[in-house]
């Protein structure tokens, strides 16, 4: 994440106003650009989709018209093998007249089931005499209706005829016979050769005229398995062999609607298969036929956008100018500010709207920290002058603790242990309020603190009270405020024991639960309501209870809280919170 970071920080421009450019490309021109391309593209493979079917269609119109075609020829042989007056013709041409039987033979090859396809298909018939019929004279050539060593092969096959489709033999058995010629012996009852048949189809003038028909702009193939061209409607886009390859691939695998889309020539091509013959019609259709007004007019929008995109470059870049010439002007006079001890000043005149604004609230920000740098030196003259205040009445209590010490030498001397005692944990004390570097303590010597200061009141109340402690040892290193149970035991002492005669009780516990520490200081005393009634009237608010609270409140926030609970005798205040443990290092572990 931080890698993509530092990518983009380091391709993204500093200046403002280039980036107002690039914003303007990303954000507005290339998504424009990329809209207008996605929806050509759209156009264009519906389009696309829209021929591939029409193509499909016409390909299946020409395969079944094939079919159909070789189906006629097929059937036409039939007939002429089976039909009764032919084959008097072929047995006994001596009972009719040459002109008889030339007659009789062309009536029947215009009465066959290719008639509609005449123009195409040539008719030769010879028996055994050598008397040759042919349905036009073109289809006489003067050679062998079936070579010798495809006559053997018809004789000893299983079929008597045989329709050439490929190259393979034609040339070995069936001499220079073009493609789609049938080769058929005409039997008699008793399977005896009475003569041979010969049908040659010019498919490809057929294919041509069947094309024309359908449409005239379209290239069409005939293909034999292998994907060699073997007939073509005209002359012009060649086929690429590996697109043929990869549909023909298709076809077989049972997809029929495929279709590519050569690039080179901007061709779309589909194919089709001619299942009895095992042959493929291909339909070459070139696009641009359709696509060519449909990439003249992306062309221009294109171009439309490129002038767009000079004219806002242009226009962003003037735009950022203007804002960001007054940017770098106000960056000159904020440099200068220190050099000019904060008295530089921008002119309002010359501008307005935001940049109006900006330039005043430049100068209202000047003048404000004039102001509070004025104000600041003032400030620094009263701490100065605090501070030196606060050097001097540190001098008093140092006094005090010298005093203080030199009080504890005089009642040792004197053997007066209970003063010395007195002047020692007063001095804990004073020592401990004066450290004003530490706010938080260990709860162990915050309880020492309380001892110290118990140690004093009990000696001024002549023993009227006992304390008793109850802490689990684990929290002997949690941080607490300090002096914080001293204000709390000092409460217990003064509200509610000192009316007492004797038999006082503070109970001090502290126990920690939910990553919160407890502390409870619990007096058996007169109460709160009988100790206000009891109380002379002050003249001015004690401040203990409310000292601690916003002490605690600025250390812990809401997480600290103070609770005073009356109870049936005495009074208990439970402070809690979060609990902060500090153990200190030790080198033996």
């Amino acid at each position: 994440m931080n890698a993509v970071k530092r990518i983009i920080s380091s391709i993204t421009p500093a200046k403002l106003k280039y980036r107002f450019f690039y914003a303007f490309i990303l954000l507005v021109l290339i998504p424009i650009i990329g809209i207008q391309i996605f929806q050509f593209n759209k156009i264009e493979n519906s389009i696309e989709y829209r021929i591939n079917q029409l193509n499909h269609n016409q390909l299946e119109q020409i395969a079944k018209s094939f079919e159909e075609m070789k189906s006629s020829v097929i059937l036409s042989m039939l007939i002429l093998e089976k039909d009764s007056s032919i084959l008097d013709i072929l047995q006994t041409p001596g009972h009719f007249e040459r002109a008889e039987r030339t007659d009789k033979l062309e009536e029947r090859f215009n009465t066959l089931p290719t008639h509609e396809y005449s123009a195409y298909v040539q008719y030769s018939l010879t028996d055994e005499y050598g008397n040759r019929y042919s349905s036009s004279q073109s289809a006489d050539d003067g050679k062998r209706l079936i070579p010798e060593k495809g006559l053997e092969r018809l004789l000893g096959g299983g079929t008597s005829y045989h329709l050439l489709l490929t190259e393979a033999d034609s040339k070995a058995l069936w001499g220079r016979s073009p493609l789609f010629t049938l080769f058929s012996v005409v039997k008699d009852s008793d399977d005896k050769m009475v003569g041979l048949l010969r049908i040659r189809v010019h498919y490809q003038e057929w294919f041509k005229s069947i094309a024309k028909e359908i449409s005239t702009d379209q290239r069409y193939f005939i293909a034999d398995a292998e994907g060699n061209v073997i007939a073509q409607t005209k002359s012009g886009l060649p086929l690429q062999p590996s697109i043929v390859q990869q549909l023909i691939a298709k076809q077989r695998a049972g997809d029929l609607s495929a279709y590519a889309i050569d690039r080179k020539t901007n061709a779309l091509i589909n194919v089709r298969l001619l299942p009895s013959l095992d042959w493929y019609i291909i339909n070459l259709f070139p696009l641009d036929m359709f696509l060519g007004d449909l990439k003249s007019t992306q062309d221009q929008v294109l171009l439309t956008l490129y002038i767009m995109f000079g004219i806002f470059t242009v226009i962003t870049l003037l735009v950022s100018a203007s804002i960001t010439r007054p940017l770098q002007q106000l960056q000159k006079k904020m440099v200068g500010m220190v050099k000019s001890n904060l008295k530089q000043h921008l002119p309002e005149d010359r501008y307005k709207g935001e940049i109006l604004g900006l330039h005043q609230a430049f100068n209202r920000m000047v003048h404000d920290i004039n102001h509070l740098v004025a104000q600041l030196k003032i400030e620094e003259r009263q701490k100065e002058a605090i501070h030196s205040q606060m050097l001097l009445n540190q001098i008093n209590p140092h006094f005090l603790l010298n005093t203080l010490n030199s009080i504890k030498w005089i009642a040792l001397d004197q053997n007066n242990d209970k003063i010395a005692e007195i002047c020692v944990s007063l001095g804990r004390l004073l020592e401990a309020g004066l450290n004003s570097e530490v706010e938080l303590i260990y709860l162990k010597d915050e309880i020492d603190l309380v001892g110290a200061y118990v140690y004093i009141q009990k000696y001024r109340y002549d023993q009227l009270f006992d304390i008793e402690y109850e802490v689990d040892p684990s929290l002997d290193y949690a941080l607490v405020p300090k002096l914080g149970l001293q204000t709390l035991v000092e409460n217990a002492i003064h509200h509610g024991l000192s009316q007492m005669e004797s038999g006082g009780l503070i109970v001090i516990r502290a126990y920690a639960e939910n990553k919160k520490l407890f502390i409870e200081v619990e007096d058996n005393g007169i109460g709160i309501e009988r100790a206000k009634q009891l109380e002379p009237k002050r003249t001015r608010r004690g401040i203990g209870l409310s000292n601690l609270r916003a002490r605690y409140h600025l250390l812990f926030k809401e997480e600290a809280e103070i609770q005073v609970i009356p109870l049936s005798q005495g009074t208990k205040v439970m402070l809690s919170f979060p609990l902060l443990v500090s153990t200190p290092y030790k080198l033996e572990g």
